[in-house]
């Protein structure tokens, strides 16, 4: 289980790899599972420090083209839109 300071800083480093506009358009089951996706990264490399913007990046990537597709995220594939506010 993630402590709060863990939690909250691998919180805000999704926030500044993918932007609030796009965390915002995905459905809560997708933020559910990226939650579950980045708690496995943080608790694998035992530091939210340690995971990598790749990473986020791929969880976010995983989960809106394969695991829990929606069709409303395809524009936000691009990379030049990643991390946009």
């Amino acid at each position: 289980m993630l402590d709060k300071s863990q939690y909250k800083l691998i919180s805000q480093r999704a926030v500044q790899v993918l932007g609030t506009q796009t965390i915002d358009r995905m459905s809560d089951p997708q933020v559910g599972l990226l939650n579950k996706e980045l708690k496995y990264l943080v608790d694998s490399h035992q530091s939210a420090d340690k995971v990598t913007d790749a990473e986020i990046e791929g969880a976010y990537k995983m989960i809106v083209m394969y695991a829990l597709p929606t069709g409303s995220h395809e524009h936000l594939l691009d990379p030049s839109q990643l991390g946009k506010v």
